[in-house]
């Protein structure tokens, strides 16, 4: 252990405007720990993560590497003191391939950093740790998942010559096997005395993963607690102020059974060339989970429900407010009742130019317009009641969207669906960046929907999300449902296991058992 931190934020505070984002926070990362930011959404880690990276500077304070004062006046200049960063969001440009992806910012003017041959073999290494497929740095990022977009962003900082890697929220997008490989070289790469600052609100992750945790609270630096102190009752209470009892005591309650019709029907819908035909009913007023592996048809059968993609065969039935439709696109599926929440929120949810008001109201315009004019004091009341009821921060209609941390972004985007006050609410990893406060009271809320007659489908990436969340799941192998769990029978390794494609109870890849 050197004496000093490899990196240090002291006593900064950092405002936007009147906004106080930061106020007296200390952080210090050693060299060779894997350290953990945590905090609900609005608590300052996205602040901090961009004073390391460069992109900003504090108001008051100092950033310190090894000691010493420096300026991160930039991303290149971070990068230059061995600080890199992936972002939540998959910041990859569609025109370029996967390979320039990586190398993006690496070359001079005039001369190039490394061969093509040298890159392609760095990067080539990178993937194949991470157990991806070397294909995805000749493709065209635009025909990539969001998983493999985000193994991109990963191999991009990798290559680097890092010493502090910071991951906000990387680990969102990534199926399990691959942030297990992930993980694996993280904790390779911290015996070889490089760093990891983990932005994460899953436990798990952090359990696995952490030495050490700092937890943020409206700004302000709670504490930070050894590994073994780092249980996920302690951190949830550093990061709300409620007793460590409090967590520990909360229980999920299952709704009983109430037999209200069907809202939707998949006959035969066929997703992928080879695969078996789906046959699947959503049930009104229930929250049905959608899981599986990435890949392996969750997006597709969402997309399929809602009308953004065409199925190789079969129909999707819909119960509209006039009786089954079968819906034959995208607008028809939303004059059925149908609304759809993308996954990918920056490319196919959010307008970056618009402010939180029209971002979150503009599924209403035309049922609050008269003749043609917007009725503004509804909007406003709208607006209001809907930031208030998903807890949006800062509270201002008129912020921009693109100054909101990651999670309130989120809660934007499928609050303005909400406000539709659809039939069949289809949600493509709704919760993905956002800390489990939200998560609990947003899991209230679809109860409360769902108890006013309103359906929802819901995809995550997370199984504890959706045994927790969910009446039913319906999980996805080869392109195709390869099981329905029902209540009864919803559990972590049922769950699991379907994924893979076995019974439960059999081994599956890459598990142990504690």
């Amino acid at each position: 252990m050197t004496a000093h931190p490899l990196v240090e934020l002291a006593g900064i505070t950092h405002r936007y405007g009147a906004t106080v984002a930061l106020d007296g926070c200390h952080l210090q990362v050693r060299p060779g720990e894997i350290h953990g930011l945590v905090g609900e959404n609005g608590s300052g880690k996205s602040t901090v993560v961009k004073l390391l990276s460069g992109i900003m500077r504090p108001t008051e304070g100092q950033v310190l590497v090894d000691g010493e004062a420096v300026g991160l006046r930039s991303p290149a200049q971070a990068q230059r003191n061995g600080v890199v960063t992936v972002f939540q969001e998959t910041l990859i440009s569609d025109e370029c391939s996967g390979l320039e992806n990586v190398f993006a910012g690496t070359d001079g003017l005039f001369r190039r950093g490394r061969s093509h041959s040298d890159e392609l073999a760095a990067a080539t290494e990178v993937v194949e740790r991470l157990g991806a497929s070397p294909a995805i740095l000749e493709a065209s990022p635009y025909k990539l998942s969001l998983a493999e977009r985000q193994v991109l962003t990963l191999v991009r900082a990798l290559v680097r010559p890092w010493r502090l890697l910071i991951l906000d929220e990387a680990t969102s997008a990534l199926d399990l096997a691959t942030r297990d490989r992930l993980f694996a070289l993280l904790m390779d790469e911290r015996e070889n005395g490089r760093s990891v600052l983990f932005v994460s609100h899953r436990m798990d992750e952090l359990e696995i993963l952490i030495d050490r945790a700092t937890v943020q609270r409206s700004g302000r630096t709670i504490g930070t607690v050894e590994r073994a102190e780092a249980t996920p009752s302690r951190l949830l209470s550093m990061m709300d102020g409620r007793s460590e009892a409090e967590h520990r005591s909360h229980t999920t309650t299952t709704r009983a059974r109430v037999d209200r019709g069907v809202a939707a029907r998949l006959r035969a819908v066929t997703l992928d060339t080879g695969a078996r035909p789906v046959d699947l009913e959503v049930r009104r007023g229930e929250i049905l989970g959608v899981g599986g592996l990435d890949g392996h048809g969750g997006v597709p059968l969402l997309e399929t429900l809602a009308g953004v993609r065409s199925a190789l065969g079969g129909e999707v039935e819909v119960d509209g407010p006039d009786g089954p439709v079968t819906p034959q696109g995208y607008r028809a599926a939303v004059a059925a009742g149908v609304a759809y929440v993308p996954g990918k929120r920056q490319e196919e949810g959010l307008f970056r130019t618009l402010d939180v008001r029209d971002n979150l109201a503009m599924a209403t315009y035309g049922r609050r317009s008269r003749f043609g004019f917007l009725r503004g004091a509804a909007v406003t009341e709208l607006v209001a009641s809907s930031m208030r009821r998903l807890g949006v921060h800062p509270d201002d209609p008129s912020y921009p969207i693109t100054g909101l941390s990651g999670g309130n972004a989120q809660k934007v985007l499928v609050g303005r669906w909400i406000a539709s006050e659809p039939d069949l609410l289809v949600l493509n990893d709704p919760l993905r960046g956002v800390d489990i406060g939200t998560k609990r009271d947003f899991y209230a809320l679809l109860r409360e929907l769902t108890d006013d007659g309103m359906t929802v489908v819901m995809l995550s990436t997370e199984i504890e999300e959706l045994l927790t969340a969910c009446d039913r799941v319906a999980v996805c192998h080869d392109q195709s449902v390869e099981a329905v769990l029902e209540a009864d029978e919803l559990t972590y390794d049922a769950v699991l296991s379907a994924m893979f494609g076995q019974e439960a109870g059999l081994a599956l890849p890459g598990r142990q058992d504690a």
